[in-house]
C-alpha cells in the first residue's frame, strides 16, 4: 500500500498540477477571446446591415416621392393646356398622347369631364372614347378637385393600378374635368423601373405598401394587392416612420430591414436582407481572429510549459491567481505574487503577457466597433454612446450636424472613390477642429456630427462658422469646389429636455441651411 503510494506520489508531480492549470488558463482564455470577438463581429455585421437596408429604403422612398411629385407637375401642366381648349376634342387627344408617349410615367392616360365623359384617351381605346364613367372608384378622381393619388384599384380590365390625377380648371376657376395617368401594379411600369430588384443577391428583396398595408409591388407577383402580413415595420410605416430592425418574415425567416415612407403618395418601402446572409461573412472573420489569437496562445503556452518544469514554492500563489482571474478583469493579483527566483518571474512574465493581449484583443474590437473605418471618426453606434452618457450626467451640450453640399453631385459626376476623398478630406478638417472632450463622428454617408460639451449656442454657432469657412477656404481633393451645411441645436439639461429633440433641431436647422442655399450655418 505504501509503496503504491510513493509511486504514485513520485508519477502526480507538481509540474503536472501547474502545466494542467497552465494549459486550461489558456484554453479559456483562447474561447473567451474568441466568444468576445464572435460578439462583436456579429453585433457590427448585423449593425451595418441594418444601416446599409435602411439607407437604401430611404434613398427608394426619395425617388418614389420625387416620381410622384414630377408626375402630378407634369399634369398639372396638361391640366392648363386642356384647360385652354377643353371644347377641343383634337386638343385633348394630342395633349394625352404627348404625355403618354412622352415619358414613361403612366401606362395609360385620360381626360374626363365633370360629367365623367371620357373626352380622351392614350393609348386610344375607342370602346372607351366617349363613355362615361359609372365607377365610383374613377368618378373620385372628378370628386377629388385637386391632385389625387388614388388607393388600389381594380377596374373590369382585371389591371390592378394607381390613378395620379389633377382637376382641369378653366381660367375663371371652374373644374371641368380632370387629366388622369395610371400606374400598373401588377405589369411592368415605371414603379419597376424605380425600384429593380434589392442590389444583394442573397434572398434580399423589395417590397412597397401603402397606408392600408396593401402590398403594391413584391418580388412575388402573386402577392401584389394582398394585405401585408402583420411585422413592425409595416406598422411603423402605416404612422409613416422610418427606422431598422430584426424582424420575423411572412415565411417565418429573420430579416434584417430598413423602411422608409414616401410622404407623397402615402407609401412606405421596406428593404430586408436575411440575417443568415448578413452574418455569413461571420465564419471568415472568426478565422482571422483565430489566426491572430491561437499562434500567441500557444506560444505563450508552451512558454509556461517550459518555466513550469523549475518552478517551486511560488506556485501555488500563480496558480491561485490565474484560477481567480476572469475574463476582462485586472492582473492586480498575479502582479502581486513574489516572484522571488528567475523561474517563478519569467512565469509571472509569461501570463502578464497573455492577459495583455487578451484585454489587448477586446479593447481594439471595443475601438473597431465604434469607428468608421473610412474617416477614422466614432461611427453612429460611438456618437449614440456618447449622447446617453451625456444625458446620464446631466452635462449641458451643444450638437451641431453638418453634411457635404452636393455630395451626390460628387459621387455621380466622379466616382465614389473621389467620394471617399472627400469624405476623409472633411473628416480631417473636423478632426482639427475639436477639442478635448469633444465628440467627433461620421453618423451617415456625407453626414458628421459634433457633440461639444459645456458649450452654449452661441460658442458652437461660431466653431461650426469657423469649420465652414476653413472647409470652403480649404483645397479640395478633387476639382470640385467643396462646401458644408450645418445645423446647431443646445441642450441645456433641464427637466424637460430632451437629447433626441435637441438632435432633431439640429437636423432641421440643417435642412433649413441647405433650403436657403447650401454653405452656412442656421442654429435659430
Amino acid at each position: 500500500m505504501n509503496q503504491a503510494r510513493r509511486s504514485w506520489h513520485s508519477v502526480l508531480k507538481l509540474r503536472h498540477l501547474i502545466i494542467a492549470l497552465t494549459t486550461s488558463s489558456a484554453i479559456i482564455t483562447m474561447v473567451a477571446t474568441v466568444l468576445a470577438s464572435y460578439k462583436v463581429q456579429r453585433q457590427q455585421l448585423i449593425a451595418q446591415s441594418l444601416d446599409d437596408n435602411l439607407a437604401y429604403a430611404a434613398k427608394l422612398a426619395n425617388t418614389v416621392d420625387g416620381f410622384f411629385k414630377g408626375a402630378l407637375q407634369q399634369l398639372a401642366y396638361s391640366a392648363q393646356i386642356a384647360a385652354s381648349d377643353f371644347g377641343q376634342a383634337e386638343v385633348l387627344r394630342s395633349e394625352v398622347r404627348r404625355l403618354h408617349l412622352q415619358t414613361d410615367s403612366f401606362n395609360s392616360v385620360l381626360i374626363v369631364d365633370n360629367d365623367g365623359l371620357i373626352r380622351a384617351t392614350s393609348p386610344a381605346s375607342s370602346p372607351m372614347q366617349g363613355v362615361a364613367l359609372r365607377d365610383q372608384n374613377l368618378l373620385r378622381v372628378i370628386e377629388a378637385g385637386r391632385p389625387y393619388i388614388s388607393p388600389p384599384y381594380l377596374p373590369a380590365s382585371g389591371n390592378l393600378l394607381v390613378f395620379v390625377s389633377h382637376p382641369v380648371v378653366a381660367a375663371d376657376g371652374r373644374q371641368l374635368g380632370a387629366i388622369a395617368g395610371t400606374i400598373y401594379l401588377k405589369q411592368k411600369s415605371v414603379l419597376h423601373q424605380l425600384l429593380g430588384t434589392h442590389y444583394h443577391r442573397d434572398g434580399s428583396y423589395l417590397y412597397v405598401v401603402d397606408a392600408q398595408r396593401r402590398l403594391l409591388y413584391h418580388p412575388d407577383p402573386d402577392r401584389v394587392g394582398t394585405l401585408a402580413s402583420a411585422n413592425t415595420a409595416v406598422d411603423r410605416l402605416a404612422h409613416a416612420a422610418s427606422g431598422s430592425e430584426v424582424l420575423i418574415n411572412s415565411r417565418g425567416l429573420e430579416m434584417v430591414a430598413g423602411f422608409a415612407s414616401a410622404p407623397t403618395p402615402g407609401w412606405g418601402i421596406v428593404a430586408q436582407r436575411p440575417l443568415a446572409a448578413t452574418l455569413k461573412p461571420l465564419g471568415s472573420l472568426m478565422a482571422q481572429v483565430l489566426g491572430l489569437t491561437l499562434p500567441l496562445s500557444l506560444a505563450a503556452l508552451v512558454l509556461v510549459w517550459m518555466f513550469a518544469l523549475r518552478i517551486a514554492q511560488p506556485l501555488n500563489a500563480l496558480a491561485a491567481s490565474a484560477a481567480g482571474y476572469r475574463p476582462g478583469g485586472t492582473d492586480r493579483a498575479l502582479r502581486a505574487v513574489s516572484s522571488w527566483y528567475f523561474e517563478a518571474a519569467q512565469l509571472k512574465r509569461a501570463m502578464l503577457l497573455g492577459l495583455g493581449v487578451f484585454n489587448g484583443n477586446l479593447e481594439r474590437l471595443e475601438k473597431d466597433a465604434a469607428t468608421d473605418p473610412l474617416t477614422g471618426l466614432g461611427n453612429r453606434r460611438r456618437f449614440d454612446l456618447s449622447l446617453t452618457l451625456l444625458a446620464e450626467q446631466r452635462a449641458p451640450f451643444s450638437v451641431v450636424v453638418l453634411d457635404i453640399d452636393h455630395f451626390k453631385r460628387i459621387n455621380d459626376t466622379h466616382g465614389h472613390d473621389v467620394g471617399d476623398a472627400y469624405l476623409r478630406h472633411l473628416a480631417g478638417l473636423i478632426g482639427d477642429s475639436v477639442g478635448m472632450g469633444d465628440v467627433a463622428c461620421r453618423i451617415g454617408g456625407e453626414e458628421f456630427a459634433l457633440l461639444l460639451p459645456d458649450t452654449d449656442l452661441a460658442e458652437a454657432t461660431a466653431r461650426a462658422e469657423a469649420l465652414r469657412r476653413r472647409v470652403a477656404e480649404a483645397q479640395p481633393p478633387h476639382e470640385q469646389p467643396m462646401t458644408v451645411s450645418a445645423g446647431v441645436a443646445e441642450w441645456q439639461a433641464g427637466p424637460d429636455e430632451d437629447v433626441q429633440a435637441t438632435l432633431k433641431t439640429a437636423d432641421q436647422r440643417l435642412y433649413c441651411a441647405k433650403t436657403l442655399g447650401r454653405n452656412q450655418v442656421q442654429a435659430a
